[in-house]
């Protein structure tokens, strides 16, 4: 499989150091990460944002470079956020303004996953084979690991709405799905790394259904050949999503106000 089909087939192409830098940074400076804060290990942001180690230690230095950020060797070592922000990245009216820009991109990238994901689960269910529509439910019972491990959730999440858009059998949408998907997520999934999942889903809830929960009346729309039932019940699915990337920015701005 070529690298270009890899990056296809899981809905993720390779971060810049750019991009992760600008992730972290908006995440520092909404106070997702607070002074003095560890940062997630190498291994975790380059799994989280789909990116080399080598990229994200490129970013780290950026990151370092702007004083942002403190990294230290050691068994005790890593990276920290700095004690001191520099002049310009803290404060009440740049979080808003952090927090203003992300609602923005969200907004954008939803309502376009919004006009093309629920006619995806609608072919999938009215021309899709039933291999691949069995294999949809199948991919419920996937090992998304120990929540909330952001990066493993997000390669089956990807997996399973990548699997719906190529049941249709129409390789523009599929391709169009796998784009929105690896661009939103590049800078979204800052937003969850570290982050309490209870803050969304609430504290009585069993993290480790979240996936199956999530995505189980779509694939069974699905396999039934119900094209407006799993129309719907995608277009129901990406609007709980969007609400709650919004209840985590909530959470953010709220914390630090």
């Amino acid at each position: 499989m070529s690298g270009t089909d890899a990056e296809r087939d899981s809905g993720r192409r390779s971060a810049s150091r750019d991009v992760v830098a600008e992730a972290l940074r908006k995440r520092i400076a909404l106070g997702g990460f607070e002074p003095g804060d560890r940062l997630p290990s190498e291994r975790e942001l380059a799994a989280a944002f789909g990116a080399g180690r080598n990229t994200v230690r490129q970013a780290l230095r950026l990151l370092a470079d702007e004083g942002l950020v403190v990294t230290t060797l050691g068994r005790s070592g890593g990276t920290r956020v700095a004690s001191a922000a520099p002049v310009g990245t803290a404060g009440t009216g740049a979080q808003a303004a952090v927090a203003a820009e992300i609602r923005a991109t969200l907004r954008d990238y939803m309502e376009y996953r919004q006009a093309i994901e629920p006619l995806a689960a609608r072919l999938a269910a009215e021309r899709g084979s039933t291999g691949a529509r069995r294999d949809l439910v199948k991919l419920l019972d996937a090992e998304v690991g120990e929540l909330p491990d952001i990066g493993a959730y997000h390669r089956v999440d990807s997996r399973f709405h990548l699997a719906v858009a190529a049941a249709g059998g129409n390789e523009v949408l599929h391709e169009a799905v796998a784009r929105a998907r690896s661009e939103m997520f590049a800078g979204g999934n800052a937003l969850w790394l570290r982050a309490d999942w209870h803050v969304v889903y609430g504290a009585a809830a069993e993290l480790g259904c979240v996936f199956r929960d999530e995505h189980e009346a779509i694939a069974l729309a699905v396999l039934a050949g119900d094209g407006a039932a799993a129309e719907r019940r995608m277009r129901e699915h990406l609007q709980d999503s969007y609400r709650q990337f919004l209840t985590l920015l909530d959470h953010f701005e709220g914390r630090s106000g």
